[in-house]
């Protein structure tokens, strides 16, 4: 069966990298001829349909990124017997195509709307860490919403009594669609205000760095933390965990729906329920049985079962 994915072409962007984690994932189907195609206007898109007739497209879609993506497009294909579908990335998105696929985990599946698994990296992680020092990090876009600030507080808090040496970095990157320099200024600004520990040092990097990048830079940690805002009801899932996942190093969360897909861990990886040490010393075992269910394996039978749904 043939297939595209299609993404827009901005790499400095969530939906963009969850795109390309996907496809990279069902490419590897034995059952799937998969085409991932980056295309920002409907000419060059046309050219491809023209070309390669799939029977199936999945859009990664916003109508923010991808606005050539309307109902009237979606129509015409569709008169040629086309399936469509999109990604769903939060509660704000189109509902012209003829199905969904739901990147929560845990969405319960009902007539057109899927559930996705969690598209991780098959990483091997060779890095020794320093004995001599904690490094705690985190990343993401550096917007306010992330609650970077209280972020620091927690660590400054549950370090407070420390003289071993801690680094708690923070790379905190710029968004192609959402302006959000001024955020990253305050950002900086308050949280070396936060930390006022001489043995806590705050290191804060805002450069676009690649996946292997990243990944390097969060298995250099001896533990990841992320604590976003807590919305009042479901506002999609966080990608940011499928990157510190990979790595197979320890996670510490709040109770942000964001993260609900990992909050159900024993012994909780929630800072409301166990220190930072606690959550450091529990290592990964707690994030094991995730780690497993979404491998890329598990990934591609959920996925190939969805599309023969469709198809049916």
């Amino acid at each position: 069966m043939k297939i595209f994915l299609v993404n827009h072409k901005i790499q400095n962007c969530g939906v963009y990298q969850y795109g390309k984690r996907v496809s990279s994932i069902i490419s590897k189907s034995n059952n799937l001829v998969v085409h991932y195609l980056e295309m920002d206007n409907r000419e060059e898109f046309q050219k491809e349909v023209d070309t390669h007739k799939p029977q199936v497209i999945v859009y990664n879609h916003l109508t923010g990124t991808m606005p050539w993506v309307d109902k009237m497009y979606v129509d015409e294909l569709r008169q040629l017997g086309i399936k469509q579908g999109t990604i769903v990335h939060n509660v704000a998105y189109s509902t012209f195509f003829d199905f969904y696929l739901h990147q929560d985990p845990n969405y319960q599946p009902n007539e057109n709307n899927y559930r996705l698994l969690r598209p991780l990296f098959e990483y091997t992680n060779n890095l020794n860490l320093n004995p001599n020092v904690l490094k705690i990090g985190s990343f993401g876009f550096g917007f306010a919403s992330k609650q970077y600030e209280t972020l620091c507080a927690c660590v400054r808090d549950n370090f407070y009594r420390t003289t071993f040496p801690i680094e708690l970095r923070l790379h905190l990157t710029h968004s192609h669609f959402c302006e959000n320099t001024r955020d990253i200024e305050t950002i900086k600004f308050v949280a070396n205000r936060i930390i006022n520990n001489p043995n806590i040092t705050l290191k804060i990097t805002t450069n676009f760095i690649s996946d292997d990048e990243l990944l390097t830079f969060l298995a250099g940690n001896d533990l990841n933390i992320f604590f976003y805002q807590k919305y009042t009801s479901y506002n999609g899932i966080s990608s940011s965990i499928d990157y510190a996942l990979s790595v197979k190093r320890p996670i510490a969360i709040c109770r942000s729906n964001m993260f609900s897909h990992i909050w159900n861990t024993q012994p909780s990886i929630c800072a409301e329920d166990n220190s930072l040490k606690e959550i450091i010393n529990n290592g990964f075992g707690p994030l094991e049985k995730y780690y497993n269910e979404w491998s890329h394996e598990n990934f591609i039978k959920v996925f190939e079962d969805n599309i023969n749904n469709v198809i049916k």
